[in-house]
Parts: structure tokens; sequence; C-alpha cells
């Protein structure tokens, strides 16, 4: 039978040591100067306060009869996928712009073979602190702006 020998132990290398050092010398500055430097955070994502009431914005295509569908941003070309964030922006937006934005989306709902002839956009307030179940009850929505043909119209409140 053979003994079993004691295995030797080994030192880590010096670079593997500096580039852990430099890791976590970086991962404190991070967190403790609340820099967002990806992989590295600050943790703002998980220790910001949030307010229990939201604000957000939602679209929906409109047909000639006047039913709404969700606007289909996953059916639509790639250059779509910001569309939401330009809705959220749209109170900001000069009269142009928002023409622009509202026949674009248009199109872009007509080549994913919807019959939109408009958009419509809802302002929509969610209270977290109002629950069913585990999650928020559900928003209430607000129509804020119809647009099409060349139109932008601002629903009052």
């Amino acid at each position: 039978m053979s003994a079993e020998q004691p295995l030797a132990p080994s030192r880590v290398p010096a670079w593997t040591r500096a580039v852990v050092a430099v890791f976590l010398a970086a991962f404190v500055v991070c967190g403790f100067g609340g820099i967002e430097l990806w992989p590295l955070t600050g943790w703002r994502l998980f220790s910001g306060s949030r307010q229990p009431l939201d604000i957000g914005w939602s679209a929906v295509t409109v047909d000639a009869r006047g039913h709404e569908a969700p606007l289909p941003l996953g059916r639509m070309p790639i250059s779509y996928r910001g569309a939401a964030l330009l809705v959220g922006r749209f109170a900001r937006m000069k009269d142009a712009d928002r023409e622009a934005l509202c026949e674009a989306l248009v199109a872009g709902a007509n080549d994913t073979g919807e019959h939109a002839v408009a958009i419509r956009i809802y302002r929509v307030q969610v209270d977290h602190s109002i629950r069913q179940g585990k999650r928020a009850a559900p928003g209430r929505s607000t129509l804020a702006y119809e647009c099409g043909n060349g139109r932008v119209v601002s629903v009052p409140t």
C-alpha cells in the first residue's frame, strides 16, 4: 500500500491577490460613495425610499370604430422599442414632435396588422399602499391625449 502524501501548501500568485484587492477596493468605494458603476453599485436601487404613489403613462391604438387595443410594441420593429419612454415624455414635447411620434406609432402599429387611426395616451396612477393580496391594487387611468391624422388633442382632466 502506498502512503498518502500531504499536499504542499501553494501560494496564490501575486497578480491574483492584486486583482482581488483592486476589486474589493472598488466595491467599497462604489458602495460608500454611492457610485453606480456596473457591476458595482452604490445600493441606491435597494435603499432608496419609494413613495406609495406611482405615476406612469400608457398608450393604446384606436381603430376607426373607436375601439382601443394595447400598443403592440412587442410585435413592432426594434426601432419602436423605446416608444414607451417617449410616451412618458409626451407632455414635455413640442407640438411638432408629438405629432411626429403619434404618426410613427400609428404607422408602426399598422405594420403589425392593426388598423389604427389614432393613439390615446393615458396617465396611469397606482397607489401601492392599497393592496389586493400581495400586489398593488389596479391603477386609475385618465385619458390625457388623443392624436392621429396630424393632430394632437390634449384632454382636460
